[in-house]
């Protein structure tokens, strides 16, 4: 397999996924919200459907966005052996519940629209190795050393 090429690799780095060509943020924060009933919320209950109003409300645009960015950058930590989890969605996830204030509900659609971007996005990574060059520039796009 050859590795990805740089174009691909400073693509995956910004704050447009992978897989632009078929899923914008829109399509993945839409494909969340229909699945939050599938995810956890206060008291480990199953979290309600998404009503009409609140598919307007509850994420934005711009946290969408940085959501997928930073499951495109878990996805390819995750590619080349680092540890994303720690590095980079733990972090993700305390943000958005510490300095936003997000609710369970926010939460659950932040985890869902990061778990699904990093799905999408994973099919195309993992076509090809990780790279040196691409390792290095994942490890510094990593909020926590």
């Amino acid at each position: 397999m050859r590795p990805l090429p740089l174009s691909l690799v400073a693509l995956a780095l910004t704050t447009v996924p992978l897989s632009a060509q078929t899923a914008s943020h829109t399509v993945l924060l839409n494909m969340a919200l229909d699945n939050v009933p599938k995810a956890r919320c206060d008291g480990g209950k199953a979290c309600a459907p998404v009503s009409d109003a609140e598919r307007m409300t509850l994420i934005t645009d711009v946290q969408a966005k940085t959501i997928v960015s930073a499951a495109t950058i878990s996805t390819l930590a995750e590619h080349c052996g680092l540890d994303w989890q720690k590095r980079n969605f733990v972090p993700l996830m305390m943000y958005h519940r510490e300095k936003l204030k997000m609710t369970e509900r926010q939460m659950a659609v932040v985890g869902l629209l990061h778990g699904i971007a990093m799905n999408i996005v994973g099919d195309v990574v993992r076509k090809t190795p990780c790279a040196a060059e691409m390792k290095t520039n994942v490890e510094a796009k990593l909020p926590v050393k």
